[in-house]
Protein backbone atom coordinates (compact mmCIF):
# COMPACT_ATOMS: atom_id res chain seq x y z
CA UNK A 1 0.00 0.00 0.00
CA UNK A 2 2.54 2.65 0.96
CA UNK A 3 4.88 2.14 -2.18
CA UNK A 4 2.92 3.41 -4.58
CA UNK A 5 3.01 6.79 -2.91
CA UNK A 6 6.69 6.92 -2.20
CA UNK A 7 7.03 7.14 -5.73
CA UNK A 8 5.17 10.45 -5.76
CA UNK A 9 7.35 12.06 -3.23
CA UNK A 10 10.14 11.07 -5.13
CA UNK A 11 9.07 12.81 -8.00
CA UNK A 12 8.71 15.94 -6.01
CA UNK A 13 11.37 15.41 -3.61
CA UNK A 14 14.44 14.75 -5.28
CA UNK A 15 16.07 17.86 -5.47
CA UNK A 16 16.42 21.10 -7.89
CA UNK A 17 18.03 18.76 -10.70
CA UNK A 18 16.28 15.36 -10.18
CA UNK A 19 13.15 16.14 -8.85
CA UNK A 20 9.74 17.84 -10.95
CA UNK A 21 6.33 18.56 -10.76
CA UNK A 22 3.59 16.00 -10.74
CA UNK A 23 1.39 16.13 -13.43
CA UNK A 24 -2.16 16.39 -13.49
CA UNK A 25 -3.22 12.60 -13.44
CA UNK A 26 -0.27 12.20 -10.67
CA UNK A 27 -1.68 14.94 -8.37
CA UNK A 28 -5.09 13.17 -9.10
CA UNK A 29 -3.92 10.01 -7.81
CA UNK A 30 -1.80 11.30 -4.96
CA UNK A 31 -4.22 13.07 -3.57
CA UNK A 32 -7.05 10.72 -3.85
CA UNK A 33 -4.85 8.68 -1.78
CA UNK A 34 -4.33 10.92 0.91
CA UNK A 35 -8.03 11.97 1.21
CA UNK A 36 -8.63 7.77 1.54
CA UNK A 37 -5.80 7.99 4.45
CA UNK A 38 -4.43 5.21 2.08
CA UNK A 39 -0.55 6.76 3.12
CA UNK A 40 1.53 7.04 6.46
CA UNK A 41 1.00 10.00 8.87
CA UNK A 42 4.78 10.42 8.11
CA UNK A 43 3.77 10.17 4.21
CA UNK A 44 1.15 12.57 4.02
CA UNK A 45 3.23 15.33 6.05
CA UNK A 46 6.13 14.59 3.75
CA UNK A 47 4.36 15.31 0.74
CA UNK A 48 2.40 18.42 1.77
CA UNK A 49 5.37 19.92 2.84
CA UNK A 50 7.70 19.08 -0.31
CA UNK A 51 4.74 21.00 -2.30
CA UNK A 52 4.98 23.85 0.54
CA UNK A 53 8.43 24.32 -0.08
CA UNK A 54 8.26 24.97 -3.67
CA UNK A 55 4.67 25.48 -4.20
CA UNK A 56 2.15 23.79 -6.32
CA UNK A 57 2.05 23.90 -10.05
CA UNK A 58 -1.67 24.88 -11.49
CA UNK A 59 -1.18 21.57 -13.40
CA UNK A 60 -0.86 20.02 -9.96
CA UNK A 61 -3.33 22.15 -8.17
CA UNK A 62 -5.91 20.93 -11.09
CA UNK A 63 -5.23 17.43 -10.37
CA UNK A 64 -5.74 17.43 -6.67
CA UNK A 65 -9.46 19.89 -7.51
CA UNK A 66 -10.11 16.88 -9.44
CA UNK A 67 -9.60 14.31 -6.12
CA UNK A 68 -11.21 16.54 -4.10
CA UNK A 69 -14.56 16.87 -6.10
CA UNK A 70 -14.70 13.42 -6.47
CA UNK A 71 -14.72 12.52 -3.21
CA UNK A 72 -17.60 14.60 -2.24
CA UNK A 73 -20.86 13.43 -1.52
CA UNK A 74 -23.05 13.05 -4.59
CA UNK A 75 -25.83 14.18 -2.16
CA UNK A 76 -24.07 17.24 -1.67
CA UNK A 77 -24.57 18.59 -5.34
CA UNK A 78 -28.26 17.84 -5.18
CA UNK A 79 -28.53 21.62 -4.15
CA UNK A 80 -28.35 24.76 -6.25
CA UNK A 81 -27.15 27.71 -5.47
CA UNK A 82 -26.85 30.52 -7.71
CA UNK A 83 -23.12 31.34 -6.23
CA UNK A 84 -20.68 29.34 -4.15
CA UNK A 85 -18.42 31.26 -1.80
CA UNK A 86 -15.21 29.96 0.22
CA UNK A 87 -14.82 32.15 3.47
CA UNK A 88 -11.77 29.96 4.75
CA UNK A 89 -9.32 33.02 5.87
CA UNK A 90 -11.14 34.25 8.86
CA UNK A 91 -10.74 37.62 9.36
CA UNK A 92 -8.16 39.62 12.44
CA UNK A 93 -8.83 43.27 11.39
CA UNK A 94 -11.50 43.50 10.56
CA UNK A 95 -15.42 42.59 10.57
CA UNK A 96 -16.15 39.69 7.99
CA UNK A 97 -18.21 42.96 6.36
CA UNK A 98 -18.26 40.52 2.92
CA UNK A 99 -21.08 38.63 4.66
CA UNK A 100 -23.76 41.59 4.59
CA UNK A 101 -22.78 42.21 1.18
CA UNK A 102 -23.90 38.20 0.09
CA UNK A 103 -27.45 39.27 2.61
CA UNK A 104 -27.91 42.01 -0.40
CA UNK A 105 -27.45 39.64 -3.35
CA UNK A 106 -29.91 37.34 -1.42
CA UNK A 107 -32.44 39.84 -1.10
CA UNK A 108 -32.17 40.22 -5.08
CA UNK A 109 -33.17 36.46 -5.70
CA UNK A 110 -29.63 35.12 -5.92
CA UNK A 111 -29.06 31.65 -3.76
CA UNK A 112 -25.53 31.79 -2.13
CA UNK A 113 -23.56 28.64 -0.87
CA UNK A 114 -21.11 29.87 2.17
CA UNK A 115 -18.16 26.93 3.15
CA UNK A 116 -15.02 27.35 5.48
CA UNK A 117 -13.44 25.89 7.28
CA UNK A 118 -11.26 27.06 11.04
CA UNK A 119 -8.14 26.46 12.27
CA UNK A 120 -7.72 26.07 16.27
CA UNK A 121 -5.88 28.48 17.77
CA UNK A 122 -5.57 30.99 15.22
CA UNK A 123 -7.55 34.47 17.21
CA UNK A 124 -9.15 35.00 13.75
CA UNK A 125 -13.11 35.88 13.19
CA UNK A 126 -14.71 32.65 10.79
CA UNK A 127 -17.69 33.23 8.98
CA UNK A 128 -19.28 30.19 10.87
CA UNK A 129 -18.26 32.04 14.03
CA UNK A 130 -20.01 35.15 12.59
CA UNK A 131 -23.06 33.83 11.40
CA UNK A 132 -24.87 32.67 14.16
CA UNK A 133 -24.82 36.12 15.63
CA UNK A 134 -26.23 37.48 12.27
CA UNK A 135 -29.16 34.84 12.64
CA UNK A 136 -27.87 32.02 10.16
CA UNK A 137 -27.72 28.92 12.20
CA UNK A 138 -25.43 26.30 11.88
CA UNK A 139 -27.09 23.55 9.36
CA UNK A 140 -25.49 19.63 9.14
CA UNK A 141 -27.73 18.02 6.45
CA UNK A 142 -28.35 18.77 2.94
CA UNK A 143 -31.95 18.80 3.76
CA UNK A 144 -31.40 21.52 6.01
CA UNK A 145 -29.10 23.48 3.94
CA UNK A 146 -31.93 23.11 1.05
CA UNK A 147 -34.27 24.49 3.88
CA UNK A 148 -32.30 27.61 4.40
CA UNK A 149 -31.48 28.34 0.33
CA UNK A 150 -35.49 28.56 -0.07
CA UNK A 151 -36.23 30.31 3.50
CA UNK A 152 -33.33 32.85 3.01
CA UNK A 153 -31.19 32.47 -0.21
CA UNK A 154 -28.53 31.53 1.79
CA UNK A 155 -26.88 28.51 3.28
CA UNK A 156 -23.26 27.76 5.40
CA UNK A 157 -21.99 24.16 5.28
CA UNK A 158 -18.75 23.27 7.13
CA UNK A 159 -15.74 21.86 5.21
CA UNK A 160 -15.84 19.32 8.23
CA UNK A 161 -18.88 18.00 6.75
CA UNK A 162 -18.50 18.28 3.14
CA UNK A 163 -15.06 16.85 3.06
CA UNK A 164 -13.94 15.73 6.03
CA UNK A 165 -10.60 14.30 5.23
CA UNK A 166 -9.68 17.93 3.54
CA UNK A 167 -10.69 19.57 7.02
CA UNK A 168 -8.14 17.42 8.73
CA UNK A 169 -5.38 18.65 6.34
CA UNK A 170 -6.41 21.95 7.02
CA UNK A 171 -6.30 21.85 10.83
CA UNK A 172 -2.87 20.30 10.55
CA UNK A 173 -1.43 23.69 10.61
CA UNK A 174 -1.18 23.26 14.11
CA UNK A 175 0.93 20.51 13.58
CA UNK A 176 3.50 22.06 10.84
CA UNK A 177 2.87 25.56 11.53
CA UNK A 178 2.36 25.95 8.12
CA UNK A 179 -0.59 26.34 5.88
CA UNK A 180 -0.82 23.60 3.04
CA UNK A 181 -2.50 23.19 -0.66
CA UNK A 182 -5.71 21.96 1.39
CA UNK A 183 -6.60 25.63 1.79
CA UNK A 184 -6.32 26.31 -1.97
CA UNK A 185 -8.28 23.51 -2.35
CA UNK A 186 -10.79 24.38 -0.38
CA UNK A 187 -11.28 27.78 -1.98
CA UNK A 188 -11.52 26.07 -5.23
CA UNK A 189 -13.74 22.85 -4.37
CA UNK A 190 -17.24 24.31 -5.35
CA UNK A 191 -18.77 21.77 -3.69
CA UNK A 192 -22.24 22.07 -5.28
CA UNK A 193 -21.13 22.89 -9.08
CA UNK A 194 -22.56 26.00 -8.58
CA UNK A 195 -22.71 28.36 -12.25
CA UNK A 196 -20.80 30.94 -10.16
CA UNK A 197 -18.18 31.16 -7.14
CA UNK A 198 -16.05 33.56 -5.83
CA UNK A 199 -12.30 32.97 -4.14
CA UNK A 200 -10.64 35.50 -1.96
CA UNK A 201 -6.86 34.78 -2.07
CA UNK A 202 -4.14 36.62 0.44
CA UNK A 203 -0.77 36.31 -0.91
CA UNK A 204 0.77 37.83 -4.46
CA UNK A 205 0.19 35.66 -7.60
CA UNK A 206 -2.10 33.07 -5.87
CA UNK A 207 -4.60 34.82 -7.85
CA UNK A 208 -2.89 34.23 -10.94
CA UNK A 209 -2.85 30.58 -9.87
CA UNK A 210 -6.17 30.17 -9.07
CA UNK A 211 -6.95 31.67 -12.43
CA UNK A 212 -4.62 29.26 -14.38
CA UNK A 213 -6.86 26.30 -12.61
CA UNK A 214 -9.76 28.11 -13.14
CA UNK A 215 -9.43 27.91 -16.95
CA UNK A 216 -9.56 24.53 -16.92
CA UNK A 217 -13.60 24.29 -15.95
CA UNK A 218 -14.59 26.18 -18.86
CA UNK A 219 -18.51 25.64 -17.39
CA UNK A 220 -18.29 27.84 -14.07
CA UNK A 221 -17.85 31.31 -14.30
CA UNK A 222 -15.37 32.46 -11.66
CA UNK A 223 -14.33 35.67 -9.46
CA UNK A 224 -10.70 35.51 -7.68
CA UNK A 225 -9.05 38.74 -6.06
CA UNK A 226 -6.11 39.67 -3.58
CA UNK A 227 -9.58 39.85 -0.47
CA UNK A 228 -8.85 41.34 2.62
CA UNK A 229 -7.23 39.24 5.31
CA UNK A 230 -7.62 36.82 1.99
CA UNK A 231 -11.65 36.28 2.53
CA UNK A 232 -13.56 36.99 -0.05
CA UNK A 233 -13.89 40.98 0.57
CA UNK A 234 -13.06 43.57 -1.62
CA UNK A 235 -11.03 46.44 0.73
CA UNK A 236 -12.33 50.01 -0.66
CA UNK A 237 -9.39 52.08 0.53
CA UNK A 238 -7.45 50.42 -2.73
CA UNK A 239 -8.01 49.57 -6.02
CA UNK A 240 -8.64 45.54 -6.56
CA UNK A 241 -7.60 43.23 -9.49
CA UNK A 242 -10.69 41.07 -10.52
CA UNK A 243 -9.85 38.30 -12.29
CA UNK A 244 -12.94 37.09 -13.94
CA UNK A 245 -12.69 33.50 -15.61
CA UNK A 246 -15.62 32.72 -18.21
CA UNK A 247 -15.40 30.08 -20.79
CA UNK A 248 -11.90 28.94 -20.18
CA UNK A 249 -10.54 32.61 -20.48
CA UNK A 250 -9.74 34.94 -18.08
CA UNK A 251 -10.29 38.96 -18.24
CA UNK A 252 -8.78 41.32 -15.54
CA UNK A 253 -11.01 44.27 -14.03
CA UNK A 254 -10.19 47.07 -11.53
CA UNK A 255 -12.37 47.75 -9.35
CA UNK A 256 -11.75 51.49 -7.95
CA UNK A 257 -11.05 52.79 -5.02
CA UNK A 258 -14.23 54.14 -3.00
CA UNK A 259 -13.02 55.13 0.29
CA UNK A 260 -12.22 58.54 0.77
CA UNK A 261 -9.21 58.16 4.07
CA UNK A 262 -8.58 54.78 5.75
CA UNK A 263 -9.79 52.68 8.45
CA UNK A 264 -8.14 51.68 11.75
CA UNK A 265 -8.35 48.75 12.64
CA UNK A 266 -11.16 47.49 14.41
CA UNK A 267 -10.50 47.29 18.09
CA UNK A 268 -13.29 44.68 19.19
CA UNK A 269 -14.22 42.64 16.32
CA UNK A 270 -17.59 42.50 17.80
CA UNK A 271 -20.41 41.48 15.49
CA UNK A 272 -22.91 43.28 16.57
CA UNK A 273 -21.49 46.50 15.58
CA UNK A 274 -22.15 44.88 11.79
CA UNK A 275 -25.91 44.66 13.11
CA UNK A 276 -25.74 48.65 14.07
CA UNK A 277 -24.15 49.64 10.74
CA UNK A 278 -26.96 47.80 8.90
CA UNK A 279 -29.62 48.83 10.68
CA UNK A 280 -27.98 52.52 10.80
CA UNK A 281 -27.32 53.09 14.32
CA UNK A 282 -23.59 53.35 13.74
CA UNK A 283 -21.07 53.92 11.21
CA UNK A 284 -18.16 52.23 10.37
CA UNK A 285 -15.46 54.09 7.89
CA UNK A 286 -14.46 50.76 6.54
CA UNK A 287 -17.37 48.79 6.72
CA UNK A 288 -19.18 50.79 4.20
CA UNK A 289 -16.83 50.90 1.42
CA UNK A 290 -16.07 47.25 1.77
CA UNK A 291 -19.77 46.06 1.26
CA UNK A 292 -20.28 48.34 -1.53
CA UNK A 293 -16.82 47.51 -3.02
CA UNK A 294 -17.60 43.71 -2.37
CA UNK A 295 -21.12 43.66 -3.72
CA UNK A 296 -20.11 45.22 -6.75
CA UNK A 297 -17.14 42.29 -7.81
CA UNK A 298 -19.58 40.27 -6.60
CA UNK A 299 -22.51 41.81 -9.71
CA UNK A 300 -19.32 42.33 -12.22
CA UNK A 301 -19.48 38.34 -11.92
CA UNK A 302 -22.48 37.52 -11.85
CA UNK A 303 -24.71 40.17 -14.07
CA UNK A 304 -21.64 39.98 -16.82
CA UNK A 305 -21.78 44.05 -16.28
CA UNK A 306 -18.92 46.57 -16.40
CA UNK A 307 -17.30 48.08 -12.45
CA UNK A 308 -19.64 51.34 -13.07
CA UNK A 309 -22.52 49.48 -13.80
CA UNK A 310 -22.33 47.14 -10.68
CA UNK A 311 -21.19 50.00 -8.79
CA UNK A 312 -23.85 52.14 -9.28
CA UNK A 313 -26.62 49.26 -8.65
CA UNK A 314 -24.27 48.64 -5.94
CA UNK A 315 -25.22 51.90 -4.33
CA UNK A 316 -29.09 51.51 -5.43
CA UNK A 317 -29.58 48.22 -3.51
CA UNK A 318 -27.26 49.86 -0.30
CA UNK A 319 -29.86 52.69 -0.14
CA UNK A 320 -31.47 52.98 3.35
CA UNK A 321 -34.91 51.44 2.12
CA UNK A 322 -33.37 48.75 0.97
CA UNK A 323 -31.66 47.83 3.99
CA UNK A 324 -32.53 44.63 6.15
CA UNK A 325 -31.07 42.30 8.56
CA UNK A 326 -31.51 39.47 5.69
CA UNK A 327 -29.42 36.74 7.36
CA UNK A 328 -31.94 36.99 10.32
CA UNK A 329 -35.11 37.36 9.16
CA UNK A 330 -37.09 34.93 6.72
CA UNK A 331 -38.00 35.59 3.23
Amino acid sequence: MQQPFSEYIKIIGKGQKGGRSLTRDEAYHAMKMVLANEVTGDQRGAFLMLLRTREETPEEVIGFVDACRELIEPEVKTLTPTLDIGCYAGKRRQLPWYLLAVAVLANNGYSVMLHGAHEPGSGRLYASIALPQLGLFEVSSIEDAKQQLTDKGVTYLDLSYLLPALDTIIKLREVFGLRSCANTLARLLNPTAAQFCVQGVYHMHLDHKHCRVNENYPSIDALCFRGDGGDPEVNGERETELFITRNGETEEVIMPVVADKWALKDKDMNVNDMLDVWAGNANSLYGEQAILSTLASYLVLLQKCDVADALSQARQSLTAGGRKTLLIEEK
